[in-house]
């Protein structure tokens, strides 16, 4: 875990984040907002943590990367998109039918210490990955212990 110098206006900004998403939330239409609410599924991703960047993995089988919206706002990586149906109805109709199809949409939080402006995004194999550098000062460093 890296450590992470504090900011006084850390605290208001996120304040104002959450304040924003409590409004998205409850309100979505009255401002115009998109919502994870609203969507009709939720792709699983992870999140995790290198010594070079932060790492976000969505898995959206199925999909051509034309359909996928990968977008930095402020403090947050956005995932955004719609996978189609690929079945056709028939006379008899679907008998079963447990993969989800619709609109989605995530949005993970990333440390003050990420390069969202170099964020990049490849797909490949169903899974959407979006690297962050990390800035130079959040990476880890090794110090000599000398003897005394």
């Amino acid at each position: 875990m890296a450590l992470v110098k504090w900011t006084p206006g850390t605290e208001l900004e996120t304040l104002r984040h959450e304040m924003e998403h409590l409004f998205e939330r409850t309100f979505p239409k009255m401002f115009g907002y998109e919502t994870e609410a609203e969507h009709e599924w939720r792709p699983g991703l992870d999140v995790r943590e290198t010594e070079e960047a932060y790492v976000v993995e969505t898995d959206l089988p199925g999909m051509a990367a034309e359909e996928i919206t990968v977008e930095v706002e402020g403090p947050y990586v956005v995932v955004k998109g719609e996978r189609h149906a690929e079945h056709e109805e028939t006379k008899e109709g679907v008998k079963r039918a447990e993969r989800r199809f619709g609109k989605f949409y995530r949005r993970v939080a990333l440390p003050e210490a990420a390069k969202a402006e170099e964020a990049e995004a490849r797909y490949a194999n169903g899974v959407l990955t979006v690297t962050v550098p990390k800035a130079e000062e959040a990476k880890a460093k090794a110090i000599t212990v000398k003897a005394a």
